[in-house]
């Protein structure tokens, strides 16, 4: 195993790593980063797939399959991924277990895709260019999912409390009170550190 293929590994692990976290805690919604983000991985990932692999009609066929499953699971994920606003019309997300379990089968599909890929004799419709590509197109399904239902909810009037889309309640144990106990954390820190 060459020291660029260790590089690669390494640095698509911390990646997961650092999304995967990111998925299941609450945050705003950043409504430029739901496509900048999926735009600046499929440029990477275009710009590192091996210009063969546009040319073989198999490495095509195994792309779309690639590019199939993790469209799908995108739009599955976006789907459990709550979306709220609060009293102050600020989007919020947080994902839950099956977000993660979801991420987890994305995971295992690569790498039977990557097996199916190599007993073909086709690595590169498997190799960091195409993972980057299907990556950018799974995120770009999920964050299409979220936007869809950020601008399809009615809109908050005066005076009405913040309510979470797809109808979930905000209770004591949502993301609604998140939000709240994110705020109260950071306070807490301020204080400690004599900030107020």
């Amino acid at each position: 195993m060459n020291a660029n293929i260790i590089a690669d590994v390494l640095l698509i692990g911390a990646a997961v790593v650092w999304v995967l976290a990111r998925q299941v805690r609450a945050a705003r919604v950043k409504p430029r980063l739901l496509w900048l983000a999926p735009l600046i991985l499929a440029y990477s990932g275009i710009r590192a797939l091996p210009a063969p692999a546009w040319h073989t009609p198999a490495d095509l066929g195994l792309l779309a399959l690639s590019t199939a499953v993790s469209v799908g699971l995108g739009i599955w994920r976006g789907q459990t991924i709550q979306v709220w606003r609060d009293a102050d019309s600020t989007w919020w997300r947080q994902g839950s277990a099956r977000t993660l379990a979801l991420w987890g089968a994305l995971i295992v599909a690569r790498a039977l895709l990557y097996g199916l890929d190599a007993a073909a004799g086709h690595r590169e419709a498997s190799g960091l260019g195409a993972i980057l590509l299907t990556l950018a197109l799974s995120f770009a399904a999920q964050n299409s999912v979220t936007a869809v239902r950020m601008y399809t909810a009615p809109p908050l009037t005066p005076g009405q409390p913040a309510e979470p889309a797809a109808g979930h309640a905000v209770t004591a144990s949502s993301p609604g009170s998140a939000h709240d106990r994110i705020h109260a954390r950071r306070q807490a820190r301020r204080e400690a550190r004599g900030w107020g």
